[in-house]
């Protein structure tokens, strides 16, 4: 009888060069084997990468640390990208082969050639900085409106990047940056796997026994046919519907729950949490951060003595709306946002305005947007304004200023013209080209005056 310890550690040892970016060819195909026909191996497989969260940090193309660089490996996009693809592409394959039924089984290199045979969806609308990795894993930077893509990754790479894109039979997906997003259709239906970010589906009629389904790393949904959004993060998932019923499953247990129209659940690793169907309930109309836990980019520094925590810009860059800047923007942004447990969701009322408090090395403008999405709905807009910071020796370099709603103008026609009325996802303070050591120390939602 086989060693059952000595074949995990076999599996182990192909999964971790998996990772590292070091397995070869042959091992490759020693691990498409071991997993063909073994659900625990398989099971196994999903399970390693779900916990091993640097794959998805390696999806974020040249994000570093400004104040902090470190001596460590770096890979480069093009390797960085092209291995996530491949991981990806194997991701889905496997999944689609758990789901298979007796008999129907097919190797999982088939599969995988099979997702990126022929185009599957559409880009509808993009917007500043936008990768796409397909076949290959050959980086692209220069999608435009109407370009037909096949399986493969999307990311976007700044605050103020987004993306839809259709599928063949009118399914559409809202993918709102800094996020990674890798889908592909096969004989078993769609898959969409959000390995950080947020995103907001609108899926049509899907046919019987085809569901959607979506993968984050702690969970997994199906839907026939629905509106819901999603927050996901290495820890948690945050999943609401607004239309339809979505069946969801907590990868820590494989404990399942349906989530039906105007409620939400939240999923986490530890088994622990609550894991409910939970009513949507009244909204709330202020919000403070509260750090680390509503950090969606940034590098945070616990504060001691009588300094307080801050949250530090993070670098990366920016290539064109289309990827066509010879010479790219290096930008420096905090992104913060209501986390994937927050309780109830942010309502942008008439005459409410932001407080940011943090700091600058010297004067500098600083650029301040935030994302919205309707009331019960998809995501809606995204809007951007400038504020000059003048640098204070008295108070070691520490601002606080606040913006009122009306001062944001949106960022693209198509949007609405006022967030009034519309649910925040989340806000960015970014610098443009200059790291003059923007740290952020709160972010508040404040009522009218």
């Amino acid at each position: 009888m086989p060693d059952s310890g000595e074949e995990n550690r076999k599996l182990d040892a192909l999964l971790a060069r998996l990772v590292e970016e070091s397995i070869t060819a042959e091992e490759f195909v020693e691990l498409e084997a071991v997993l063909e026909g073994n659900a625990k191996a398989q099971e196994r497989y999903l399970h390693y990468l779900g916990l091993h969260m640097d794959l998805q940090d390696a999806g974020a193309l040249l994000v570093i640390d400004s104040n902090r660089v470190s001596s460590g490996r770096r890979w480069s996009s093009g390797t960085v990208l092209g291995f996530a693809a491949m991981a990806a592409a194997l991701v889905g394959a496997v999944f689609l082969l758990v789901r298979s039924e007796p008999g129907s089984q097919v190797p999982v290199q088939a599969q995988v050639k099979a997702q990126v045979a022929s185009p599957i969806a559409r880009i509808a609308e993009l917007n500043g900085s936008v990768a796409w990795t397909g076949d290959g894993g050959q980086v692209n930077y220069n999608l435009d409106v109407g370009d037909a893509i096949k399986g493969g990754t999307l990311e976007t790479l700044a605050t103020n990047s987004w993306a839809e894109i259709v599928f063949l039979d009118g399914s559409s997906a809202w993918i709102s940056g800094p996020a990674v997003l890798t889908l592909s259709e096969g004989e078993e239906g769609k898959l969409i796997r959000l390995r950080r970010g947020d995103l907001s589906l609108d899926v049509s009629p899907q046919p019987i026994g085809k569901p959607l389904r979506l993968v984050t790393p702690t969970a997994e949904a199906e839907v026939l046919g629905t509106q819901f959004n999603v927050t996901a993060d290495s820890a948690s998932t945050r999943l609401t519907v607004n239309e339809g019923l979505v069946r969801v499953k907590r990868l820590a247990d494989g404990r399942v729950q349906e989530v039906p129209a105007n409620r939400f659940v939240v999923v986490a690793l530890e088994r622990e949490t609550d894991f409910v169907a939970t009513p949507r309930g009244d909204y709330a109309e202020v919000w403070q951060s509260e750090f680390p836990r509503d950090k969606r980019q940034g590098e945070w520094e616990s504060g001691s003595g009588n300094q307080p925590g801050v949250l530090r810009a993070e670098s990366h860059i920016f290539r064109g709306d289309h990827g066509e800047r010879e010479n790219p923007i290096l930008l420096h942004s905090v992104v913060v946002g209501p986390s994937a447990g927050h309780l109830p969701p942010i309502l942008l009322t008439e005459g409410a305005h932001f407080r940011i408090v943090g700091r600058l090395t010297r004067s500098h403008a600083v650029k301040i947007g935030f994302g919205t999405h309707r009331v019960r709905g998809g995501f809606s807009g995204k809007f951007e304004a400038s504020r000059k910071i003048e640098f204070s020796e008295e108070s070691q370099g520490k601002f606080d200023i606040e913006l009122a709603l009306d001062e944001v103008p949106r960022m693209k026609s198509r949007f609405p013209e006022s967030p009034v009325g519309h649910e925040l996802i989340w806000l960015w303070i970014q610098t443009v080209k200059e790291n003059v050591g923007l740290e952020v120390i709160s972010v508040e939602l404040l009522e009218s005056r």
